[in-house]
């Protein structure tokens, strides 16, 4: 049974030497060796669909051009050419086929996006805390979060 996890935030380093904290979470990828290679992802709930550079292909044993062309644009608006794959990965305690396109570059930050994984859990982004809950649908915690959230919107809504 897939349980509900919590994942730290990760430090990384920017171009102009600063320290940033962002929310990541630990992937793991079914190798062409049949071994499971973990990768840090960032957790991008404005990205649809997961992303990872060209190059991590090849540690899959995927041929990223059998895969189904399509063209993104990133943050800043940028086209980029991809192909889209379904991989075999793990995240927490549950595998799954996770939706994937691999970017036509090598220097790109790997992104876990919505498709394939919100549907399936409850994100929630602790900022003061620096972590993110995974929070699996099926599970009582996730049935009360909806109720709080319920109980939010209609206030919201009766404030007019």
């Amino acid at each position: 049974m897939t349980k509900s996890f919590v994942s730290p935030y990760g430090i990384t380093l920017k171009e102009n030497g600063n320290l940033e904290i962002i929310p990541v979470v630990k992937v793991e990828f079914l190798s062409k060796e049949g071994d499971w290679l973990s990768l840090f992802l960032i957790i991008d709930s404005g990205a649809t669909i997961s992303a990872l550079p060209k190059s991590d292909a090849i540690s899959f044993g995927i041929d990223i051009y059998k895969g189904k062309q399509i063209v993104i644009s990133g943050i800043s608006g940028e086209k980029l050419t991809g192909w889209q794959h379904q991989i075999s990965a793990r995240l927490g305690n549950e595998i799954f086929q996770l939706p994937v396109i691999f970017l036509d570059r090598d220097i790109t930050p790997r992104v876990l996006g919505r498709a394939g994984i919100f549907e399936y859990f409850l994100l929630i982004f602790e900022e003061s805390h620096k972590r993110t809950g995974f929070v699996k649908e099926n599970q009582k915690e996730a049935r009360i979060i909806q109720k709080i959230l319920n109980r939010f919107g209609s206030e919201i809504g009766s404030e007019k």
